[in-house]
């Protein structure tokens, strides 16, 4: 027993000074951890960090400054990357077209914040950079049959349609994102119910951002309705709100021909004009007839770049 004892104090002790020697791995070894860095105004663009939520420091606060300049409300400077200052620089990053909404400051958002420049976004013209006209159906439609008629067609006619249907409305089975994509379609999201997203909490306006509506970088809110709240949800989920210029109000009843010329009488290069699937336009001859009226005017329509449309573009290959 005394031997046993003896044999035991002695593998401890040997051990310990193999471990003191680094002779015995344990586990996997720590990442290294970044040398602090010190920043100020005047550190160049190329020599600032990456920054995330939970860094702290000097070049937090460098951060921080930039976004109170530009009037986001993060509270003080005071070099602690939390909730506001990653609120801030989503709501940032959400104006800028060449950024990604994730509260990352690497080069891109760095250089962004410090020399300006890149692509402002528009809320009414979303991601459409050029002078064709986007044609967006928004809701449900009345049924799967018509759905699929009305995307084939389009798809047809070489146009590229900008969908945003509920959550509710894809549980029913009248709508298909992978079909409508398939077919060369942009689809974004639109609430899972429809609600006032100016009557919710952020956190119910994030909520119905989510399954089982559309997951994408693109959103538009009911009724077109915002506020600070409403573009702080969008930011919190990494998408941008993506309303509309022309609103034809088709679902006070209009025929197919009386959407049709108000569509024609009142698109301009570049706007995104607003109708509803499960009213009188959504229809191959519908939009036809826009397409070529708008045509005669000299003006074009998204076109359709079939089976190769991406879900979430920056920006559309119209």
């Amino acid at each position: 027993m005394l031997i046993d004892r003896a044999a035991r104090l002695f593998g401890t002790a040997l051990a310990l000074i193999l471990l003191t020697i680094g002779l015995i791995v344990t586990g996997p070894a720590p990442q290294a951890v970044a040398a602090v860095q010190t920043c100020s105004s005047a550190t160049s663009v190329g020599s600032r960090p990456t920054l995330r939520r939970g860094d702290t420091g000097s070049c937090v606060v460098t951060l921080q400054r930039l976004l109170i300049a530009q009037g986001y409300s993060i509270g003080s400077a005071d070099g602690v990357f939390g909730s506001r200052t990653d609120l801030g620089v989503r709501r940032y990053q959400s104006t800028k077209l060449d950024l990604v909404i994730d509260g990352v400051v690497g080069p891109a958002t760095w250089n962004r914040l410090v020399n300006g420049g890149g692509t402002t976004y528009s809320l009414y013209s979303g991601p459409n950079t050029g002078s064709r006209v986007i044609l967006s159906f928004d809701d449900c439609p009345s049924s799967l049959s018509a759905f699929n008629a009305a995307i084939a067609g389009a798809r047809d006619l070489g146009i590229a349609l900008v969908l945003s249907p509920t959550g509710d409305c894809l549980s029913t089975g009248r709508f298909s994102v992978a079909g409508a994509r398939a077919n060369g379609h942009y689809v974004i999201n639109h609430s899972i119910s429809h609600p006032d997203f100016t009557t919710l909490s952020l956190s119910s306006i994030v909520s119905q951002l989510g399954s089982p509506g559309v997951a994408t970088s693109y959103g538009r809110p009911p009724y077109g309705a915002y506020n600070e709240t409403v573009r702080n949800a969008y930011a919190t989920k990494g998408m941008r709100m993506w309303l509309w210029n022309v609103d034809t109000r088709d679902w006070t009843g209009l025929s197919s021909s009386q959407v049709v010329s108000y569509v024609i009488a009142n698109a301009r290069p570049g706007d995104t004009v607003l109708m509803h699937m499960g009213w009188n336009a959504f229809n191959k001859t519908s939009l036809s007839q826009i397409k070529s009226g708008l045509g005669a005017l000299g003006l074009g329509v998204c076109r359709n770049s079939y089976g190769t449309t991406p879900s979430a573009p920056r920006t559309l290959a119209c």
